[in-house]
């Protein structure tokens, strides 16, 4: 019994009180299921919402002899044993140890220096750029046993800002690596001789990288940051009703993984590449966000731009050895149009997170 019965609900009494009707809801037939949320709806004080739990508890204790509600009794208790397996994907049976993650990424680090010393110019560049694909998918599949684990979120979604995160470093990491290399190369062969290499790492990058680079991690830091405000912020009874409609999942599975308004999954394995397009709140969590859309392709035309871009720069690479000119010594220029677009698009995204659609509980 609380304290002081006839004091208001705090933030997290009304969320024990919402688990409660959920599992209420999962354990009484549907006929009852409005007075349930009316009854619930109308629940004030400490002292009725302790009297409410209690009477969940002992329905829930009570059908336990029969089986079948024994989730719902899981539900209630916070410190459950499936809520904790799913939070850490560690305790799973992992595809891939830790030792054979690293001899995984120590062969594909040898195989880059191999793909970007001996294979022809711009085949060595697809090489080096795969062979970093493949170590995000180690790490993935070494930490979630997911292919693209790499990409999932605290909340087990895919996320978008992470996405066009390691899409930049795989493609600039990887045009890096094959310039340095190919300079090495030169370099120990005596190339250039009118205009000799003094540095082999020293190939410069353009600002706009840099800002390119700086506009992926402001989203990927800043997209949480702004998406933090909802975790403080709790759905109304008629939010997670609908949002279970919507998903086709039970009540009782929204109102235990929401965190505030914001939708989550409630294991890693549920994680779908879909997820990067669709809303973070409950109530568009089903729905295509525009903005996410428009930044997907943005970043997949401007990455396959900037690649062909450093494939040409290799190709020609013997025609600078040739004709005399510094080799290799700078990765492709953007245009500033083309960086104007992305952080045009990135704006957007973060802008449209911002915006709260799921009514709350005042």
């Amino acid at each position: 019994m609380p304290n002081n019965p006839d004091s208001e609900l705090s933030a997290t009494q009304q969320s024990m009180l919402d688990l409660a009707l959920a599992c209420d809801l999962k354990v009484s037939e549907s006929k009852l299921h409005a007075a349930i949320r009316t009854r619930h709806s109308a629940i004030t004080s400490q002292k009725d919402a302790a009297d409410y739990i209690r009477e969940v508890e002992n329905k829930v204790h009570s059908r336990r002899k029969f089986g079948v509600f024994k989730a719902a009794e899981k539900t209630l208790k916070p410190a459950v044993a499936p809520a904790t397996a799913s939070a850490n994907p560690r305790a799973k049976t992992r595809t891939l140890t830790g030792k054979q993650a690293s001899l995984a990424i120590g062969f594909l680090l040898a195989a880059m220096v191999v793909a970007g010393w001996f294979l022809p110019a711009g085949v060595n560049l697809v090489l080096v750029t795969f062979s970093l694909l493949l170590m995000m998918v180690v790490l993935g599949m070494a930490t979630t046993n997911r292919p693209l684990g790499i990409l999932i979120n605290e909340r087990n979604l895919m996320s978008l800002s992470r996405f066009q995160m390691m899409v930049w470093t795989v493609v600039i990491l990887g045009a890096y690596l094959t310039f340095a290399l190919a300079r090495i190369k030169a370099m120990a062969a005596g190339l250039p001789s009118e205009n000799p290499i003094a540095d082999a790492l020293a190939v410069q990058i353009d600002w706009h990288l840099w800002a390119l680079l700086g506009i992926s991690t402001t989203s990927l830091v800043g997209a949480p940051l702004i998406l933090s405000s909802k975790k403080d912020q709790e759905p109304t009874p008629s939010a997670t009703q609908k949002t279970a409609q919507m998903v086709n999942e039970p009540e009782a599975d929204i109102v235990t993984n929401k965190q505030g308004t914001l939708y989550a999954n409630t294991k890693v394995s549920d994680a779908r590449l879909t997820d990067m397009f669709e809303g973070d709140e409950l109530i568009d969590t089903a729905r295509i966000d525009l903005a996410k859309v428009q930044m997907f392709y943005f970043t997949i035309i401007a990455a396959i731009c900037f690649f062909v871009m450093v494939f040409n720069l290799l190709v020609q690479g013997k025609v600078m050895l040739a004709e005399g000119k510094p080799f290799l010594d700078h990765l492709p220029l953007l245009p500033d149009g083309f960086v104007t677009v992305l952080g045009i698009s990135h704006a957007g995204y973060l802008i449209s997170k911002s915006i709260s659609r799921t009514q709350s509980q005042s």
